[in-house]
């Protein structure tokens, strides 16, 4: 079930749900403060105290590892997991603090959410899924009004022709397009996501998510994304917030945390990443050039080192290689224009113009 539908069921009250005026799906967004939440289980799994602070109509990605408390954190913005410290803010709007016992329930958030598995009713078209949220809305929402605000959220993601179709009716994409449009048919101040796109194929992955990017970035409205995949972070986010063991180890663009990540665990965690020997930073690969064994280094390389090819796949225009050196535990990757037979040698040179290093801070983005 959705989160909308999950309200009226565990507390018996529909949602709350702002009816002044029609001014159609944009919206200004408002900004999302989290400070100090925490939210520890008994197996010392959870989240961490965690402060984050979103901008209006920002998509913000949490990307990590499974048991890394993304999902803990989007839960406790949801208001379906209780913290023990810490204050979550809506734009002017306090939605929880631990010190004075506020807690808003789920349907006072004014929050749209899509779950992983997507809660769509299956005995109802896919005009009455979204609208769903509206009609069981306190105070009540007329019924022209309701009519309204769903064709346009279906045309919004381009449904609109679809509306009478039940849910197997539709592809996987369109069922994703179905569960989106009912997040934001009630025009939310927040958009939470965990994990919609992880049971599509990779070909819908990338259609859906630049959609889903056009579509947020539109209506404006402030969007947190939870994710473990990297290429998918990447893609769409503002800025993306990194977490391990329940902490957040950095916050950045997706360009500043590739090129500038703050730690060697969040430098393999985006992209490839290929530690020099003295573990004193390292290098990404497309930073390495390569050259056989018989052949001659690199001029421009200031540092050269000796390798072995251990594989060598063709990625469609370039060959991927992994080469193991002395002193490194994992192989280098390397991108090459030509093939390199297993168990070859290489010379790899590095400039150390590009040499990425750590000091444990996470500069601003």
């Amino acid at each position: 079930m959705g989160v909308l539908t999950q309200n009226v069921l565990r507390d018996g009250h529909a949602p709350d749900l702002p009816v002044a005026g029609d001014p159609g799906l944009d919206t200004a967004g408002v900004p999302l403060e989290v400070d100090g939440v925490a939210c520890v289980f008994g197996d010392e799994t959870g989240l961490r105290p965690t402060t984050l602070a979103l901008r209006p109509g920002e998509f913000v990605s949490v990307l990590g590892p499974s048991g890394c408390g993304k999902s803990t954190l989007l839960r406790c913005l949801a208001g379906l997991q209780t913290p023990q410290s810490g204050t979550i803010r809506f734009g002017e709007r306090t939605v929880f603090e631990a010190d004075s016992g506020v807690d808003l329930a789920p349907r006072a958030r004014r929050i749209g959410m899509v779950f992983q598995d997507l809660a769509l009713w299956p005995h109802l078209s896919a005009f009455e899924n979204v609208a769903f949220p509206l009609r069981v809305a306190k105070p009540a929402i007329d019924r022209g009004r309701v009519e309204h605000r769903v064709t346009e959220a279906l045309e919004t993601v381009g449904l609109g022709s679809h509306a009478v179709k039940l849910p197997h009716q539709l592809s996987g994409g369109q069922q994703q397009r179905v569960a989106v449009a009912r997040a934001i048919v009630a025009r939310p101040d927040v958009l939470l996501m965990d994990e919609p796109f992880s049971a599509l194929d990779a070909a819908l992955k990338i259609q859906l998510r630049e959609e889903l990017k056009s579509l947020t970035h539109a209506i404006g409205v402030t969007t947190v994304f939870v994710t473990h995949d990297q290429e998918e972070a990447m893609g769409l986010s503002d800025r993306i917030a990194v977490l391990f063991d329940g902490r957040v180890q950095q916050f950045s663009s997706p360009q500043h945390l590739y090129e500038r990540p703050a730690t060697e665990m969040v430098a393999g965690f985006i992209g490839a990443f290929n530690s020099l020997p003295d573990r004193r930073g390292g290098v990404r690969p497309e930073a390495v050039t390569l050259a056989t064994a018989d052949g001659e280094p690199d001029p421009a390389a200031d540092l050269t080192y000796a390798g072995v090819v251990r594989a060598c796949d063709y990625r469609g225009g370039f060959f991927r290689i992994a080469a193991s050196i002395p002193g490194v535990e994992k192989p280098w990757i390397v991108d090459a224009r030509r093939a390199c037979a297993p168990g070859s040698r290489v010379h790899l040179g590095v400039r150390v113009a590009d040499v990425i290093g750590f000091d444990g801070a996470d500069p601003a983005p």
